[in-house]
């Protein structure tokens, strides 16, 4: 009888002991923001990915995922994360060209990139993870990892059946090598965020416009304010997103959730490219529908703009140290995979 009320005893204080550390566990919640509009392939791509964290880790970590322009404007994300306006980033990289232009190179190298794959090869074997972790160190700001999608579409107003075509049309583009880029084709670049094309394009402040996938620009209603899509374009084969943390906040979280942060990345890359994919597809069949003309470059077209688009990127290596460091890391690269001769 002794043995059974010591035990109860026992287990009672256990309970209280248990209950009191899982009261007393701290629990932490970073505020982010992501270029994507709410709603999109983007945004959902990486909500559920946060999600996901927020449940491995039992609530200890959560991510609160604001999208574009909803705390701040997105191409000041950037800075508003070095201050700790904003805990965390889902950027493209072209997003933080003023601060360093090396940062453009690393969202996106047309004339180099052909695949996610040959991005995560050079990121994991190659170099990159140590160029992007200490690019963004620079800047207090700890670089977690990235999210890739495959080539990004043109919405027009205008036919582009040549690269002719392009002269002298207002197109929007982020600052950086893809806007240097289309000035070399003779276009007149203009830098505004995601969220904001839609009346850009409508009210004519802009002819044509470049934003991510597809999906995207179907979900914001780009098919409705444009005639014709080039896709998949010639500018952006490959779009890399990095997700980054101000370094403070970065610090500040126990080893258990830096690891789940992490990995929570990888998850999001993989549900970014394969949503995006499969949304693309069916987004450019509905449009097709709602009459909007599918347009492709022809071959010797799509060979000329690789040319223009490499001879842009070696011009682009002076523009800073570190868009010289990623230039050359991904053509040495390239050229020991036999891409580049």
């Amino acid at each position: 009888m002794k043995q059974t009320v010591f035990s109860i005893i026992c287990m009672v204080f256990l309970c209280l002991a248990l209950a009191s550390y899982v009261s007393a566990q701290k629990t932490y919640v970073i505020k982010a923001q992501t270029y994507a509009v709410d709603g999109t392939v983007g945004y959902q791509s990486q909500k559920i990915a946060v999600d996901r964290l927020k449940a491995a880790t039992k609530g200890e970590l959560t991510i609160q995922l604001n999208g574009s322009n909803t705390v701040v404007n997105d191409f000041q994300m950037f800075e508003a994360t070095r201050k700790g306006v904003l805990d965390a980033i889902h950027l493209p990289g072209a997003f933080a060209a003023s601060a360093d232009p090396g940062f453009a190179v690393i969202f996106s190298l047309p004339g180099l990139w052909e695949t996610p794959r040959d991005v995560r090869i050079w990121l994991e074997g190659y170099g990159g993870k140590e160029i992007l972790t200490k690019a963004y160190k620079k800047f207090g700001l700890h670089w977690v990892g990235t999210t890739l999608i495959g080539a990004e579409p043109i919405m027009s107003k205008f036919p582009i059946k040549t690269l002719a075509d392009l002269k002298g049309k207002k197109i929007r583009t982020p600052a950086g090598i893809t806007s240097m880029l289309f000035s070399a084709m003779g276009a007149k670049p203009v830098p505004i965020p995601g969220a904001e094309l839609y009346s850009a394009m409508q009210t004519g402040v802009v002819d044509a416009c470049e934003f991510v996938t597809l999906a995207e620009n179907y979900h914001v209603g780009l098919h409705e304010v444009s005639k014709y899509v080039l896709w998949p374009s010639f500018h952006g084969p490959i779009a890399v997103v990095d997700w980054v943390v101000n370094e403070k906040t970065w610090d500040s979280l126990p080893d258990h959730l830096k690891a789940a942060f992490e990995q929570m990345v990888y998850e999001a890359d993989y549900r970014y490219e394969i949503m995006g994919a499969s949304a693309d597809w069916k987004a450019l069949e509905t449009m097709k529908k709602k009459g909007l003309i599918h347009q492709q470059l022809p071959p010797a077209e799509m060979e000329k703009a690789r040319k223009i688009s490499y001879d842009v990127a070696m011009e682009y290596k002076k523009k800073s140290a570190l868009s010289d460091e990623v230039i050359t890391s991904v053509v040495n690269y390239l050229k020991q995979i036999g891409r580049i001769k």
